[in-house]
């Protein structure tokens, strides 16, 4: 397999508006380094977009991961809750420096997470206006290309 058969393959088979960065496509990646499907080594300054803040592969991540494989691999919050992400809530309740009564709400993507804080600040102040940075970037939902 070539970086050049898979760039075909995509073209063919994934729309433009999907836009690639990279001319190489990875194979496997530990830590801070990738090695694409040809075998040539990148350091990964990207980070998944900023989720690999321990790298690929760490050894606590992937230990964390098998635990929880060995319980359930997935289930929706909003469907069937479950301790862990109580746990988690709490703990960052615990440790948010706000006066008064606190609550964490998980989201999957950055742009969720930026639509409910939109909507939570509406509802917590009344106001509908928003004020955002120019240039900026906050997802692809429509609130967020709104902004954008």
């Amino acid at each position: 397999m070539t970086n050049e058969l898979l760039d075909q393959r995509r073209r063919a088979a994934a729309p433009r508006g999907v836009g690639v960065m990279c001319d190489f496509y990875a194979a496997r990646a530990e830590n801070a380094t990738l090695w694409d499907v040809e075998g040539r080594q990148y350091t990964d300054f990207a980070g998944g977009i900023a989720v690999l803040n321990t790298g690929h592969r760490h050894p606590r991540v992937v230990r964390a991961i098998e635990q929880q494989l060995q319980r359930f691999t997935h289930t929706a919050y909003q469907i069937v809750p479950y301790e862990s992400a109580v746990a988690l809530a709490e703990r960052i309740n615990a440790i948010a420096p706000i006066d008064g009564e606190k609550k964490t709400a998980f989201f999957t993507t950055g742009a969720e997470a930026v639509e409910n804080a939109i909507k939570i600040a509406r509802a917590a102040t009344g106001r509908p206006g928003v004020i955002a940075f120019g240039g900026g970037f906050h997802g692809r939902t429509l609130m967020g290309l709104a902004l954008t």
